[in-house]
């Protein structure tokens, strides 16, 4: 907001000595009423705006509990089964550890210090760690001299539809590409109760503006959907050779609750580098908004990002500390990574051991201020309270493809 420009006359209690004194101090006021006006005005469609996305969110959020509640109910009643047939007694356990339990800092400084070895990345928006990358480029937006996003004219955006019906409204597009954390694009298709479709969506198609690029080449997107977890992303796509291929890696493996496409959380991709032009996306709302007689399907995106990420090392470490506190005496099985990216991958998951390729690991305790590693003998009848997994993660050499850790399993019986 400008500061206001209108200032007291100089004979206090005999108004403006002259008439252009008088006049030009009318019009400073003028000038003023004009911008609070329209600074109110801002705020009120804010404050709308803000309004409609936190409902949006919230809806979808109660949809989120209401299917974690049926899931929470399911593992119960299979708890119960195995508690009645007393399969629970020396049977095979797992703790799953994700990014909140992983760092790349030992816990004692000066092992910590001594340390020659390159630390991995934790991307906690994203939920994984992966190698550290020397540049990011990004395929959408510029930065000026303040570090601001600029987007440039030729970035080109275009939206089309399966339904034909309804009413839409819909603020800018460019909100989702903006990199501005405050903004974000926002489509609301309003239907009469008795002609809603099940379902609503759309295919965002992105030419990008080859006016900033030196190479056509990418191998990173992100998409954070409106309202996340309220929404499903059905495809992305790339134009690679003149035909529209879905990217390497698009399915993830779940991060805990399978089965839960319609409630898609924010999504990083890191896949092989290609020379990529234009990149398509599809979101699709199954959840709508019941308001009278209308029913409102909301979807859309806070942000929307494509880049070329450079990677300066071809490996690095991360540790992920698991809380054995509560087990007692315990034998260790087998340790498990899951990668976000495995699909992604030159090797075959189901075929080819990632192991020694994508990463390697090691089991450290507690051993005189120092985190040692575990021999294969004391794997058996252990009692160490807390454990930590050393994951030294690898560049793919056949594809460069930097790996995305999301979670270490650790599978162990009780003695």
């Amino acid at each position: 907001m400008k500061m206001p420009i209108s200032k007291r006359g100089e004979a206090r209690f005999r108004g403006p000595t002259s008439s252009a004194k008088y006049n030009e101090s009318e019009d400073n006021k003028y000038l003023d009423l004009l911008e609070l006006y329209q600074q109110s005005n801002e705020n009120e469609t804010f404050l709308k705006e803000s309004y409609k996305a936190i409902l949006s969110e919230f809806t979808a959020l109660q949809y989120y509990v209401s299917t974690l509640e049926q899931k929470v109910k399911e593992l119960n009643d299979k708890e119960d089964v195995l508690s009645k047939d007393n399969d629970l007694i020396n049977g095979v356990f797992s703790t799953y550890d994700y990014i909140n339990d992983m760092s790349v800092h030992y816990p004692y400084p000066d092992q910590d210090e001594n340390t020659t070895e390159t630390r991995a990345l934790i991307d906690s928006y994203y939920r994984y760690a992966t190698l550290p990358h020397s540049s990011q480029i990004s395929k959408t937006y510029l930065l000026d001299k303040n570090n601001d996003s600029v987007l440039p004219d030729t970035l080109k955006v275009t939206t089309t539809r399966t339904n034909t019906g309804g009413t839409i409204i819909e603020n800018d597009i460019m909100n989702a590409f903006s990199n501005d954390p405050n903004l974000l694009w926002r489509r609301e298709v309003i239907y009469d109760s008795g002609s809603a479709p099940d379902s609503e969506d759309v295919l965002i198609e992105i030419e990008l503006p080859l006016t900033i690029m030196n190479d056509l080449n990418l191998n990173t997107i992100s998409i954070d959907p409106h309202p996340e977890k309220g929404i499903e992303i059905t495809s992305v796509d790339v134009e690679y050779n003149n035909t529209w291929q879905r990217i390497d890696g698009f399915n993830q493996p779940e991060l805990g609750i399978e089965h839960l496409q319609n409630h898609t959380e924010k999504k990083k991709w890191i896949f092989a580098q290609k020379p990529v032009s234009k990149v398509r996306i599809g979101l699709k709302q199954s959840q709508s908004l019941r308001y009278g007689t209308k029913q409102i399907f909301t979807l859309g995106a806070q942000d929307i990002s494509i880049y070329l990420n450079n990677y300066q090392e071809a490996e690095a470490f991360v540790l992920t500390s698991i809380d054995m506190s509560q087990i007692g005496m315990y034998s260790i099985d087998k340790v498990t990574h899951t990668l976000l990216n495995e699909n992604a991958l030159s090797y075959s998951v189901t075929l080819d051991s990632l192991e020694g390729k994508i990463y390697d690991y090691q089991i450290l305790k507690e051993n005189n201020g120092m985190l040692e590693p575990l021999g294969l003998s004391e794997w058996t009848n252990q009692t160490a309270k807390r454990l930590w997994i050393k994951t030294k993660l690898y560049r793919d050499s056949n594809n460069g493809v930097a790996p995305m850790l999301s979670n270490v399993k650790l599978a162990y019986t009780k003695v």
